[in-house]
């Protein structure tokens, strides 16, 4: 729904790695568990063989796509695209840190490959209707500084909720 047909038009492997791209986006990022990653793995493997593909080829990385992408490359509706490359990837994701810094509070961040996809992860997530994620790790992980990239991208402001001890419904409903 988020992307033009016509960039997948009679092309097998685009549609199979978009579908196994939103397979995980949508299934394997929830799970915890070996053995869950076990049986998902187990289902994507028979899913990718209806295609008549090679599993490699499916599988080939980068399997990222982004609609904030097109944007910065001239489209002008967001329009889900696979990232060609990772260094394509850095060069847009630069290029909006750079603009950030420019506009906000400079962040000091290292785009390595992680960080990267997990832009691109965040920016899927918070582009859908009422979309959310709950972020986990360690303190200075650079979970916030990532979500405030990828809300930068998509144009939209960030709110933050301070909770205090006397924080209570009261107040959420206010923050709304």
């Amino acid at each position: 729904m988020l992307t033009d047909s016509k960039i997948f038009r009679n092309n097998k492997l685009s549609i199979a790695r978009l579908w196994l791209h939103e397979c995980h986006r949508v299934r394997k990022d929830r799970l915890i568990r070996d053995e869950d990653v076990i049986k998902y793995n187990a289902y994507i493997g028979a899913g990718i063989s209806t295609f008549q593909l090679k599993p490699d080829d499916v599988h080939a990385e980068p399997l990222i796509f982004t609609s904030f992408v097109s944007l910065c490359r001239g489209f002008n509706e967001p329009t889900l695209m696979p990232v060609v490359s990772m260094d394509d990837l850095r060069s847009v994701l630069e290029d909006k840190l750079q603009a950030y810094n420019d506009e906000r509070e400079s962040m000091d961040l290292v785009l390595f490959t992680q960080a990267m996809q997990h832009v691109a992860r965040i920016a899927r997530i918070i582009d859908q209707p009422k979309g959310h994620a709950l972020l986990v790790g360690v303190g200075g992980s650079g979970k916030q500084s990532l979500s405030k990239l990828a809300s930068y991208i998509l144009s939209y402001e960030v709110f933050r909720i301070v909770v205090t001890s006397s924080y209570g419904t009261n107040e959420l409903k206010i923050d709304e």
